[in-house]
């Protein structure tokens, strides 16, 4: 008997000796991991870390235009009353860890009641960009733009920006845009190409000094169409939205994309909507990355009358076409879907966009949604609301993005006062995964996000083996601290030949093949 055992076990370090002909059997190879990718995030997969708001808040501040960048955010409230009722202020806030506090108040060094300093803002590293479109320097309600600058913790002023040009009631600053040492304003009630024709400036940085590069206008542009109602300019690339153009009927909207060679700029393309009509407002809201494009239309009538879409457009070479009309899957008369400047934002294949009219916690709530595009297609992935939501808050009003952070905005929120406004902050969870073998098959998840991942539900199927007598299905939920790998198995396997692994985490699948020689599971 004896025996017999000791020749079965010669058997089986026979086969085993035998194996690097097909498959090594070093521990190398038997722990060799599948390489590990980001999961596309997972429906359920944001999550409200933080409700932030101004320490010294009070009612009407509108706490909530919003610039994210890394770990620093740029919040304006342009109602706040330091300088003056509805003067404006901006506030920085820095994250560290996953918690974000205020850095430091920003306010115009020459501020004054009405400038609505902060009605817009625009951050890119160390350099914030605020709007004030209501200051008086060039005439009542003309407009400007203050650029502050940081140097380890502090914030100070580098420049008042205004165009060479302004005049009465141009709302120079009313829509601002950073990239670089290149800032973008609109000013979209200009009168040069008629009344409220609108246009946009151009202005560079060298050194610390700024200076007017040029002047934006649409070749065909007419009376109020407010082209440079909002904007938004990454690198040599510029989109101007025209909310009130009539191409397809009255104020059906517009945007332009100009472009910039050298010093020079120059229409590129207009975009209109496929399918845009009289009363839409495609232009609304407008947001770039790179070589692509969501435009805004809060009055479009797809879910109902005003419900509200959004158009992606992409760049292929010199020209752009239209990719993809967004819809909320629950979207309602009145939502305003895409419906506030700064209410979209996108982030390489993600976007968030507010519906800040949606009622799912009381009559103007407010929600926002995420996509994310897979190739081409573009699909909604979870819909956002507020933890603390009620009736008249419009979660959604402004949006930003940045990687696996998303802020978003409640313009009218009343914690500290009414309409004082608030701006709540949302993490994604990122896990990647790596399938190894060993005594069974094992799959390592990951937890790269800032926040704790729980009940992540894990599955694993293995099958195969000569005469397909491998055939073993585990599954489990598992907790998964930020920052921490854990590890769930099969258990042991028993059987020989080729095998196939399907893992799954949540809702993505990862597969990978192997061979499985006796009790070891070995990963190619």
């Amino acid at each position: 008997m004896k025996k017999k055992i000791i020749g079965i076990l010669v058997c089986m370090l026979l086969i085993a000796t035998a194996v690097p002909a097909v498959t090594s059997v070093k521990n190398s190879t038997i722990n060799a991991i599948v390489p590990s990718h980001p999961l596309p995030s997972m429906a359920g997969s944001w999550t409200e870390t933080q409700k932030l708001l101004a320490a010294d808040g009070v009612a009407g501040d509108q706490f909530g235009s919003l610039s994210l960048d890394g770990d620093t955010a740029l919040i304006g409230a342009w109602g706040h009353d330091d300088n003056g009722a509805d003067s404006g202020a901006a506030y920085v806030f820095i994250r560290t860890g996953a918690t974000w506090t205020l850095q430091q108040k920003l306010l115009a060094s020459d501020g004054q009641a009405d400038d609505s300093f902060g009605s817009c803002v625009s951050l890119e590293g160390d350099t914030a960009l605020v709007g004030a479109g209501w200051d008086d320097d060039n005439g009542v309600d003309s407009g400007s733009a203050y650029v502050f600058t940081r140097t380890g913790t502090i914030w100070t002023q580098q420049a008042k920006l205004l165009p060479a040009d302004g005049a009465v009631g141009d709302l120079f600053g009313g829509a601002v845009s950073l990239s670089g040492d290149t800032a973008l304003i609109g000013a979209d009630q200009d009168n040069d190409n008629g009344n409220w024709s609108g246009s946009a400036y151009v202005f560079t940085r060298t050194g610390t000094t700024w200076t007017q590069q040029a002047k934006l206008l649409a070749p065909d542009g007419a009376t109020e169409d407010l082209f440079g109602w909002w904007i938004s300019l990454d690198s040599n690339t510029a989109l101007i939205a025209a909310k009130w153009d009539d191409d397809n009927g009255d104020k059906s909207g517009s945007a332009y994309v100009f472009t910039r060679t050298g010093t020079t700029w120059t229409l590129q393309q207009k975009l209109i909507g496929s399918d845009t009509a009289a009363g839409d407002r495609f232009g609304v809201d407008v947001c770039l990355d790179g070589d692509t494009a969501i435009i805004g239309a809060c009055y479009d009538d797809d879910m109902g009358t005003d419900s509200g879409s959004a158009y992606v457009f992409t760049r292929t070479g010199t020209t752009w076409t239209q990719q993809a009309k967004l819809l909320a899957s629950d979207g309602a008369a009145d939502d305003s879907f895409c419906g506030d400047t700064g209410c979209t934002s996108i982030d390489g294949d993600t976007a968030i966009i507010g519906a800040w009219y949606n009622d799912d916690k009381g009559t103007n709530s407010g929600s926002a949604y995420v996509f994310t595009r897979t190739g081409s297609t573009w699909t909604q992935q979870q819909k956002l609301l507020s933890s603390d939501g009620a009736a008249g808050d419009s979660f959604g009003g402004a949006t930003a993005l940045d990687g696996d952070t998303a802020l978003i905005c409640s313009w009218f929120d009343d914690d500290m006062g009414i309409n004082s406004g608030s701006v709540y902050a949302f993490t994604k969870v990122v896990l990647t995964v790596g399938i190894t073998g060993g005594f069974g098959v094992n799959l390592k998840i990951t937890n790269n996000g800032l926040i704790n991942a729980t009940d992540v539900a894990w599955q694993i199927h293995v099958e195969g083996g000569i005469l397909g007598r491998i055939n073993k299905t585990v599954n489990g939920t598992v907790d998964i601290p930020a920052g921490e790998t854990v590890t769930v198995k099969t258990g042991m396997l028993f059987g020989f030949g080729a095998i196939s692994i399907t893992a799954k985490v949540a809702d993505e699948e990862q597969t990978a093949t192997g061979t499985q020689i006796i009790i070891f599971s070995m990963v190619k």
